[in-house]
């Protein structure tokens, strides 16, 4: 009998008459994952659409000074 290997790609190669159960993960897990997940995409897209505001409401884009001519 062969023991399963993993390739040099990383995927498991299972010999045929092998038999292996899959692996399933708890429901409270998967849900604080997903919790986890949601948490950080909000945090990016808060802190990236408030340092934006800030940056346009202070910076004087339409009030740029002339460049100096000699």
């Amino acid at each position: 009998m062969e023991a399963p290997r993993v390739s040099p790609v990383g995927v498991v190669e299972t010999p045929n008459g092998y038999s292996r159960t899959p692996r399933e993960l708890p429901p409270a897990l998967r849900f604080g994952a997903a919790a986890l997940l949601l948490v950080f995409g909000v945090v990016v897209v808060s802190t990236t659409v408030r340092s934006l505001a800030r940056y346009c409401l202070t910076s004087q884009a339409s009030a740029a000074s002339p460049l100096q001519q000699d």
